[in-house]
């Protein structure tokens, strides 16, 4: 190709084009800079092709009839032909000017400027020829005035191009007018007006100039910024990709090392501190997890993943998981749904979004009584959470919303979270586009509500049913990569009773296979060493005839694809930090549905 393009994505340099703001003046650019800018005029000049060659024309035509009409035959035998050849060369520029691609933007504008002087000439030349034979209206320089004014402007050209070919017309036909014997005076005085009128066209065409300079410039600069805000945003996916990971590793190993500790001693003081320890690890897991989520839901992460739930028992295991706090705190939690309740969502989105309205309740109204209802009307199902607290004011109604604020925590105790639970709640109302608000006065309690489309009910999927406590027996295949993670892992399950086979890589064990091991479930983190995750290896156990029972993914990625991926190829998920309750009831319910 022989036109530049407009600043390629990797040149775009905007601390350059910053300080290109200092050459508008004199209307020049660096070199990159001027030429990129020539390209955009030409592009400018392609634009107008089609109105420029049908003015050009339909001028040419008028003009044609009038000196057919009005001038005598022995002048008309002269200027149609000089018109006729000055249309061809017209559209000769117009088609070589406007060749994308292959015609470079100064050429194109060298060419351009010289129609539209030829034009003027010619123009001038006409009126001259007229002002030498006595006609019944006489012919004057005013036709110059519609060149000059219509010509730069209507071509495109360049300042520079323009004024230059505006000053050789008028030069050209005052060196005319002198020639053909016009008196001084009359010269002097077409000077005056012609000069004048070219002097103010030619300030117009700087103005123009500048102002279209102006224009490339902030496009270049809002182009600029656009790319930055993007790999801005690719790198804090990138960040929350990887944080997501990396800390949530530690805090798995934690917490499963913790409920180790607790099963294993007695002593009263060393458990209070284990508690306490255990307790200062789900807080920091709340954290990590509430700024990860705000963070992913601002970069755009989250995609909703729409089904069908019942929502009886939907709210009831939700609120089931919040008795313990709310018992510790004297509240009492209710529940008024109907009984075919069902909506069609995003269920986990939903879940995160009713639950941070339950913690909000629970930690900061100060409330004895916290009430779940759920109301039907004109398909769709308003969910509120009511509570007979301190309330809010106008005021505060619109602040809590915002991040990190906590009205009623001056100290900022973690207990009470780190402010950013309704600020999730805000950034899931966007995402899911539902109807939402907040009803409260001070002292009369607060009523925060979402309404979220009606959808069909089903009968219950059976749940997985609560530990027995009891030893678990069975074999189980880990596959984790960490080393810290691993032993964990091994630890846990082998103190539930369960016999640990354990590997760090995946591809030695599809080379191995699994020998005369009997393998009743399989566990196996998602990313591990290697070219494969943990769902490729489940996957490539299976179609090899290696292992075709049941399998876990533990994870801390928290796509949504993923999720979609282990459902397709019907592997369960467990996201990392692994809470060993949830951990236990999930292998107790996978080796039970094994062996029965």
């Amino acid at each position: 190709m022989i036109e530049a393009a407009v600043s390629p994505t990797e040149m775009l340099d905007e601390p350059a084009l910053l300080a290109q703001r200092h050459r508008l003046g004199r209307l020049r650019f660096t070199a990159q800079s001027e030429q990129d800018f020539k390209a955009y005029m030409h592009r400018k000049m392609r634009g107008r092709v089609w109105p420029v060659a049908l003015s050009s024309v339909g001028f040419m035509l008028l003009f044609f009839w009038v000196d057919y009409r009005y001038l005598p035959p022995e002048l008309n035998q002269i200027t149609i032909p000089l018109r006729v050849a000055v249309l061809l060369l017209v559209a000769f520029s117009l088609w070589f000017a406007n060749r994308p691609s292959q015609t470079r933007p100064l050429l194109a504008f060298n060419v351009s400027t010289l129609a539209y002087v030829a034009v003027g000439l010619a123009v001038a030349a006409i009126i001259l020829l007229c002002r030498t034979q006595p006609l019944r209206v006489p012919v004057t320089h005013d036709g110059l005035y519609l060149v000059l004014l219509a010509g730069p402007f209507l071509l495109g050209l360049p300042a520079r191009h323009s004024i230059l070919g505006s000053w050789a017309i008028v030069l050209c036909y005052l060196v005319g007018e002198a020639l053909i014997g016009t008196p001084r005076v009359t010269v002097l005085s077409i000077a005056l007006y012609l000069c004048s009128f070219t002097g103010m066209g030619s300030v117009v065409a700087y103005a123009y100039e500048y102002m279209l300079r102006r224009a490339y410039l902030n496009e270049q600069l809002l182009q600029a910024a656009r790319l930055r805000v993007e790999r801005e945003s690719q790198g804090k996916t990138r960040f929350l990709a990887t944080a997501s990971h990396d800390l949530r590793q530690p805090l798995h190993a934690m917490s499963l090392f913790i409920e180790h500790l607790q099963e294993k001693v007695t002593e009263p003081e060393a458990r209070k501190t284990i508690a306490r320890l255990a307790e200062s690890s789900q807080l920091l897991q709340a954290m990590l997890t509430s700024l990860l989520d705000i963070s992913r839901l601002t970069v755009g992460m989250v995609r909703p993943q729409l089904r069908h739930i019942n929502l009886y028992g939907w709210l009831q295991r939700l609120i089931g998981s919040l008795e313990s706090a709310a018992g510790e705190r004297g509240i009492q939690l209710q529940l008024e749904c109907p009984p075919r309740s069902a909506v069609y969502t995003d269920p986990v989105l939903l879940e995160r979004l009713v639950r941070n309205y339950l913690n909000n309740a629970l930690m900061h109204s100060g409330a004895s009584r916290v009430l779940v209802r759920v109301s039907e009307r004109e398909e769709q199902a308003r969910i509120e959470v009511i509570d007979n607290g301190c309330g809010l004011s106008r005021d505060e109604q619109q602040q809590i919303f915002e991040e990190f604020t906590q009205l009623r925590n001056p100290a900022r105790t973690l207990e009470k979270g780190v402010g950013l639970g309704l600020s999730i709640c805000r950034q899931l109302q966007h995402l899911l586009e539902y109807p939402s608000g907040v009803e409260s006065e001070p002292g009369q309690g607060a009523c925060f509500w979402v309404e979220v489309p009606q959808g069909q009910w089903q009968a219950e999927a059976s749940t997985m049913p609560a530990s027995s406590g009891a030893a678990l027996k069975g074999r189980v295949l880990l596959v984790e990569n960490d080393l810290v993670n691993r032993e964990a892992m091994e630890i846990l399950l082998e103190h539930w009773g369960l016999t640990v086979h354990s590997h760090e890589d995946g591809s030695e064990l599809l080379e191995k296979g699994l020998g005369d091991q009997t393998v009743d479930l399989l566990l196996t983190d998602y990313h591990l060493e290697g070219p494969m995750t943990g769902l490729e290896l489940v996957v490539a156990l299976r179609e090899q005839g290696l292992y075709d029972g049941t399998a876990v993914l533990i994870t801390a990625d928290t796509s949504n694809t993923l999720e979609e991926a282990a459902r397709q190829a019907d592997v369960a998920i467990i996201y990392k930090p692994v809470l060993p309750a949830r951990l236990r009831r999930l292998v107790e319910s996978l080796l039970n549905r094994v062996s029965s």
